[in-house]
């Protein structure tokens, strides 16, 4: 049996009506969102692949929400990594408004793109494109007109965030510390000069009448997360250091003292830095328990160079 004639399978009017009706249902029905896209900022070589990502330019679109019936995915599982939580989500998007308003501002940039971020206001979740099917629904009046989109919940990987959405840049400034990089030189006749990393380090003020004493005034307290010292009583060492918003490089000569070690080394300058250091989220501290670990083992002398260790090299 032939197809009804009083429809044209192919007819231009009749696919600008369907797509028309589409755009209609998904701005009724849908929701608000904000398309991110990833750009690389450093390729890995070995790999091939992207190794520093970065999310700067945010556009705000129109979006339907398929999975009505709430997250999908595996949800929160608790494994020997801690806490994951694996949701999924499924979304409609429009080519047309697409095309609208992101490809015209980005030529570069044709359909959603795998890796790229989907903000969701309704539950404050970010989201990364894992798949694009643009063959649903299939062809209808002779061509397609939306993109389903299949997404799971953004695991933040030290990406820098600078969108201009509070809500999105605040991932990164929850998620790790930008240290600042201090130059640290010796200071004279003073014999503990190494800092350990993980430590709490001070800055105080050198009292005037001695020499690599400190007045009792402490300036900024914050951890020292990497230390690249030298030997050389006028070199200058390399020491990195969080949570120390308000430091700054005062007039009269400055200490950095060590809480722990209880090295002291003057600070002689102050730069910005482009290390990321990750942080965790609810106490605001360094992720990880090597730092903790290696300050531990340093504090107590656990580790003992000496020819009576078996597991050391021979040298104290």
């Amino acid at each position: 049996m032939a197809t009804n004639p009083f429809f044209n399978q192919k007819s231009p009017a009749e696919q600008a009506l369907v797509e028309a009706m589409i755009v209609e249902q998904i701005k009724m029905f849908g929701q608000d969102m904000v398309y991110v896209p990833r750009e690389m900022i450093k390729e890995d070589k070995l790999f091939g692949e992207g190794k520093w990502y970065q999310f700067n330019d945010p556009y705000t679109i129109e979006i339907y929400i398929e999975s009505v019936n709430g997250f999908e995915g595996a949800g929160d599982l608790v494994s020997k990594f801690g806490l994951q939580v694996k949701d999924r989500i499924t979304l409609i998007m429009s080519q047309k408004r697409f095309t609208q308003q992101i490809t015209a501002y980005r030529s570069d940039i044709k359909r959603p793109r795998e890796g790229d971020l989907i903000f969701l206001p309704l539950s404050k979740s970010l989201f990364e494109i894992n798949f694009v099917e643009h063959e649903v629904p299939f062809y209808v009046h002779g061509r397609n007109y939306t993109y389903k989109i299949t997404c799971e919940l953004f695991n933040y990987d030290h990406s820098k965030m600078d969108t201009g959405v509070t809500e999105i840049d605040a991932l990164e400034e929850e998620r790790h510390w930008v240290p600042k990089l201090l130059q640290v030189r010796r200071i004279p006749n003073v014999s503990i000069y190494g800092f350990y990393e993980g430590e709490t380090v001070r800055q105080y003020l050198e009292n005037p009448s001695s020499i690599g004493n400190t007045t009792g005034s402490i300036l900024s307290t914050g951890t020292l997360v990497q230390y690249n010292g030298v030997t050389g009583i006028n070199s200058i060492s390399a020491a990195y250091v969080t949570s120390m918003d308000a430091f700054a490089l005062p007039g009269a000569t400055s200490i950095l003292h060590g809480e722990v070690s209880g090295a002291k080394q003057y600070i002689s300058g102050i730069t910005a830095s482009n290390t990321l250091i990750p942080k965790n989220s609810l106490t605001g501290e360094n992720f990880g328990d090597n730092d903790i670990t290696a300050l531990e083992a340093k504090r107590d002398n656990i580790i003992n160079y000496c020819e009576t260790d078996p597991f050391s090299e021979g040298t104290p």
